[in-house]
């Protein structure tokens, strides 16, 4: 039943994008003329022409993304490398979201650009430092870079840069994450874990002519600008978490999922979807929200990282991925695992989860779980600080590690 109700809430927002469409087609064509809408406003030019006019003589590294949460992964190294190397470098988020059809080159990009803004502030970085990649030529002498770093595969990126950073976005490979992946290129790679929770290729000798650095996850040090979800109530929050496979989704919303949320009103629960999900590409954000109109201890949230909502919260809920052991690395707190198909299973991720989950259940059994573990409290520092060593490949300042590794393949180069 869910999923034909999704099927028709699908349907009826894919016709409103349409009209959206055709809408913004006509203003584009009609009022603007068919200029560009990435042109900056001349007082917002000129201050970036200043910033990149201040460059000169200083080390560049430019962070490429398309997705809005990958900032959370390099802002942490941007801000220790400023407060290590003052003066020494100049940072350039430059993002290629227009190149993603669920955004594409109209307003829908100026909605996402005004979220990395916005994402920005929160992680104390100056949005002066944001590009997109198709505004750069209208800047003179936009310098070229020294090192790029970037933690996706972006295919129209084609910088000449001579070394090249793999940053991954996730602490623990999943199944299907044998090897570092082939459709990057990169020199380095910035490794967050040791065996057995790292990649199953690097127990073994890998290329020579990719250097392995042992950082840890600087991620887990991302300035942290806790979000309330329940300002007014003093009930436990958890957090369900899944991942990115809406397959699984659905098998547990069709399991009564929300059914048990909503009975366990002594709870206030906070639904935070893989960002892939929670766009418009999926539809299911608006479709999970029709379904809890008017449920007030069940509260969704787009645009909070994990880090933004751990405070708040007691325990998190997910299936399969990174997300779960990023919680209990980050902060400590306990994550139940739903039982997912054998296909799942073999990764890093699910070998985290066995040695280190505090509960592991059929979504039909969630209610108990839910009970029993939150009896548990939060781990004691000892298994908390016994758990990071034992997980990470470096347990301590991270983003600083990263930061001077960073100096030393500029210094090299």
């Amino acid at each position: 039943m869910f999923r034909l109700r999704f099927q028709g809430v699908r349907l009826q927002l894919h016709w409103n994008k349409i009209i959206q469409k055709i809408l913004e087609f006509l203003i584009l064509s009609r009022l603007l003329n068919g200029d560009s809408l990435f042109k900056a406003q001349p007082y917002l030019r000129q201050e970036k022409q200043i910033l990149l006019d201040k460059s000169s003589g200083r080390r560049i590294i430019y962070f490429t993304f398309r997705t809005l949460h990958f900032l959370d992964w390099f802002a942490p190294i941007d801000l220790a490398l400023a407060r290590s190397f003052p003066g020494k470098y100049e940072v350039f988020y430059i993002d290629f979201s227009t190149t993603l059809h669920r955004i594409g080159k109209g307003f829908e990009y100026l909605h996402f650009r005004q979220q990395v803004e916005e994402r920005l502030l929160r992680l104390n970085i100056s949005p002066l430092h944001h590009f997109s990649h198709e505004e750069l030529a209208e800047y003179t002498s936009f310098p070229d870079a020294d090192v790029h770093v970037t933690c996706e595969s972006i295919r129209q990126e084609t910088f000449s840069v001579p070394e090249r950073i793999y940053l991954p976005h996730y602490a623990l490979p999943k199944a299907i994450d044998i090897g570092l992946p082939g459709n990057i290129r990169f020199n380095h790679v910035f490794l967050p874990t040791r065996p057995p929770y790292t990649y199953k290729q690097l127990e073994q000798n890998f290329q020579e002519e990719i250097k392995v650095h042992s950082v840890g996850y600087p991620k887990l040090q991302a300035v942290s600008s806790p979000v309330s979800c329940f300002p007014d109530s003093d009930q436990p929050v958890v957090l369900y978490a899944p991942s990115l496979e809406i397959s699984l989704l659905f098998d547990a919303l069709d399991r009564g999922l929300l059914g048990i949320f909503n009975k366990m009103s002594h709870y206030n629960f906070v639904i935070k979807l893989h960002p892939s999900l929670a766009s418009r590409r999926h539809y299911v954000t608006a479709f999970m929200c029709q379904e809890l109109k008017g449920v007030e201890h069940i509260h969704f949230d787009e645009l909070s990282g994990i880090q933004n909502l751990a405070e708040e919260s007691s325990l998190l809920i997910t299936d399969f991925g990174s997300v779960g052991g990023e919680y209990r690395l980050g902060y400590g707190k306990r994550v139940i695992f739903l039982k997912t198909p054998a296909e799942y299973e073999g990764g890093a991720d699910l070998q985290f989860r066995d040695d280190f989950a505090d509960g592991v259940c059929k979504v039909e059994d969630l209610e108990n779980v839910i009970e029993s573990v939150m009896k548990k409290g939060a781990l004691s520092d000892s298994e908390f600080h016994n758990m990071r060593q034992q997980v990470l490949s470096f347990s301590e300042a991270s983003d600083y590690e990263a930061a001077r590794i960073v100096d030393e393949i500029c210094s090299a180069s």
